[in-house]
């Protein structure tokens, strides 16, 4: 029997990348140092990194919960290819954003490389996807993508992660040594567990 997520989980899934995504869109229309104080300095050091970054990461986020939509992939497969072609293009223009980014990054070093370790592995992931994909074989080339994906999500797991240590009284910087890292690698290690589940239950 195939090995499927719980309901529940997927509906944290969607709401999370969208919400989030959305939410984090607001920089369009609001000042940033009133919406994201702790990234204003970019402005002046990589004005152009942050757009690309604080644009494009929102859009990957959008898009992935719909690339994973098996019913809308299955009925319209040309739309999952175009949608699919912006996530990729979204994560190559967010991911470089951040590596131009980090220089400039106020916290830790050992924070630092998980951010730029995290936009190296989502440039890999979602190339070698795209690859797959085009190669035509499509179980290597989902496989990657909910990687890919995975690291999309990081975005989410941050904010979950932060909110209770700046809860607690951590200051900003200090909660970076946790999510830099944490925010991906737990959602990689809950992806590889699932997959190795469902290759059992196949």
């Amino acid at each position: 029997m195939l090995l499927t997520l719980p309901r529940w989980y997927s509906w944290f899934f969607w709401i999370g990348a969208l919400s989030v995504g959305l939410i984090s869109l607001r920089t369009l229309v609001l000042p940033l140092d009133v919406v994201m104080p702790a990234m204003a300095h970019y402005l002046a050091d990589v004005p152009l990194g942050l757009q690309a970054h604080i644009i494009a990461a929102p859009l990957a986020l959008i898009l992935a919960p719909f690339q994973l939509w098996h019913s809308l992939r299955a009925r319209r497969p040309a739309l999952h290819r175009w949608t699919g072609r912006v996530y990729g293009l979204a994560v190559l223009v967010a991911a470089i954003g951040s590596l131009v980014m980090v220089p400039h990054f106020t916290g830790s070093t050992f924070a630092a490389l998980g951010f730029a370790t995290l936009a190296v592995l989502w440039i890999g992931f979602t190339a070698l996807g795209i690859a797959r994909a085009r190669a035509g074989d499509l179980n290597a080339h989902r496989r990657w993508m909910l990687r890919s994906v995975a690291l999309t999500f990081a975005a989410v797991t941050l904010r979950l992660i932060m909110a209770p240590l700046m809860a607690m009284g951590w200051e900003l910087n200090d909660t970076y040594l946790i999510t830099a890292w944490g925010s991906w690698l737990l959602n990689l290690a809950v992806l590889e567990l699932w997959q190795a589940r469902r290759l059992q239950h196949a």
